[in-house]
């Protein structure tokens, strides 16, 4: 299902590691918005996500660290 993600997508942040488990425990920061999907060089060009909390607050992460939570399709639009 991860191949299915597409930029503008609602992710939820998986805690797969230190750092994620810690975003979501003491910061809350669940629910992210796919900005890019590509092959970054942080990754050793493997596939990874761009995500983004905030305008402040954006990572890149593996395709597991993250579970799709809403289509972009479904997203309302004010």
């Amino acid at each position: 299902m991860k191949s299915h993600i597409k930029v503008g997508d609602i992710v939820e942040l998986l805690p797969t590691n230190a750092r994620n488990r810690q975003l979501r425990a003491q910061e809350q920061k669940y629910d992210w918005r796919v900005l890019e999907i590509g092959t970054p060089q942080c990754y050793f060009g493997k596939l990874a996500y761009h995500i983004a909390y905030d305008e402040n607050h954006t990572r890149w992460v593996l395709p597991e660290d993250i579970q799709l939570r809403q289509f972009r399709e479904n997203l309302r639009r004010d």
